[in-house]
């Protein structure tokens, strides 16, 4: 009996250690997800899939294994780059937030204005000459270079400007491959994407050499591609993301709200992205929600789609209707444009036969007057 209560008291202590074991592994795995001390946006002009993967870019690739990456993003169309930055940078499209020339206004929230309600700081480092100028927030958070900066002068004065203040967000605008583009040189657009490859070598290397790489958030992508597929590289690497792993059915617009789910906060007001949730790196509770809360998305989603289909349905019915009674309206023009050609018809015939009647009534007559003075001239001149 005493030997069988030892027994359940060793068991019960080997219980209660194992369980505080992995509430301390627990704890050491919580422990090393290292905080986001930084996060840095770098978009890249031009950058499209097509020059991505025809190119030989081993930073960006060593990137996309240290994190999370797709080189099939698919980005929004927009008519001009100030409208696809801000679409980046706000998960909005044009119509809703408005920027289309550097002369607009940005009519919605943008990451920038969540991060500065947040006590954040924030760098832009715009090198496109100023067309971004929208975002300037003041003298020290706000960069301008000329438009044709090469990739090394813009991420130089970048790493130059961030390591005077250390702000939490950067963004960078490099707009050397668009260049290129434009003069339609495909060697130069490959060169101009292995010059930002190697800048961006140079910049991970100076975070690394300065202990800032292991607690930053990198995104590098594009925000309008130069291509009919519409596609894009994005890369995503930091604390809190997937290590060497794809990601499938992101879009640009989803940027914002995946580095505002990353860094706890919550994502622009008028964002219509979501978080990229392949990027993250994600406990099972936390994929059980979110697995719960698709799921009744999708419901909502679907019942949505059966109303949206009603309606269709009801419109499309009221189309054709519309068109059958234009149809009858078009027949009933065309007859009566019939009738009244045979009545044009009847009406020519009768006044061509008036004409003709009146005209010989009028020969009858001149015939009548010319027989007329005949005779009387040949009774005026046997009187003579």
């Amino acid at each position: 009996m005493d030997g069988m209560k030892y027994f359940k008291t060793i068991f019960g202590l080997a219980i209660f250690l194992a369980i505080l074991g992995l509430g301390s592994a627990s704890g050491a795995v919580t422990a090393e997800r290292k905080p986001i001390n930084h996060v840095f946006l770098i978009s890249v002009g031009g950058l499209n899939r097509e020059g991505f993967v025809s190119n030989s870019a081993p930073n960006m690739k060593y990137l996309m294994m240290e994190g999370a990456a797709s080189d099939k993003t698919l980005a929004i169309r927009s008519d001009t780059m100030e409208a696809a930055e801000t679409s980046l940078l706000t998960g909005a499209l044009a119509d809703a937030h408005k920027h289309l020339t550097a002369n607009d206004k940005v009519e919605v929230e943008s990451i920038f204005d969540v991060l500065k309600r947040n006590g954040r700081s924030i760098l832009v480092v715009d090198g496109t000459g100023g067309k971004l100028s929208s975002f300037a927030y003041g003298e020290k958070e706000y960069k301008q270079l000329e438009a044709r900066s090469s990739s090394q002068q813009i991420m130089d004065e970048a790493y130059k400007s961030f390591s005077q203040n250390k702000p939490f967000f950067s963004y960078f605008y490099i707009d050397d491959c668009t260049d290129a583009l434009l003069r339609q040189d495909q060697d130069a657009y490959y060169h101009a994407i292995r010059n930002f490859d190697t800048q961006l070598g140079i910049f991970v290397k100076r975070l690394k050499d300065s202990g800032l790489y292991d607690k930053s958030l990198i995104i590098v992508t594009s925000a309008r591609s130069t291509s009919p597929s519409n596609l894009v590289p994005l890369i995503i690497y930091g604390p809190g993301c997937n290590v060497n792993s794809g990601m499938s059915g992101a879009m640009t617009i989803d940027v914002a709200s995946t580095i505002c789910r990353l860094i706890g906060l919550e994502a622009p007001a008028s964002s219509r992205g979501i978080p990229i949730y392949g990027s993250l790196q994600l406990s099972e509770e936390e994929r059980q929600n979110l697995a719960s809360t698709w799921i009744k998305d999708l419901q909502k989603d679907r019942q949505a789609n059966w109303n949206m289909n009603f309606r269709l349905e009801d419109e499309l019915s009221r189309t054709i209707r519309q068109m059958s009674s234009i149809k009858e309206e078009k027949q009933s023009v065309f007859d009566f444009a019939g009738e009244r050609e045979q009545l044009i018809i009847g009406l020519k015939s009768k006044i061509t036969v008036e004409r003709a009647a009146w005209c010989g009534f009028v020969v009858v007559m001149l015939a009548g007057y010319v027989l007329e003075y005949v005779l009387l001239k040949k009774k005026f001149l046997l009187f003579k």
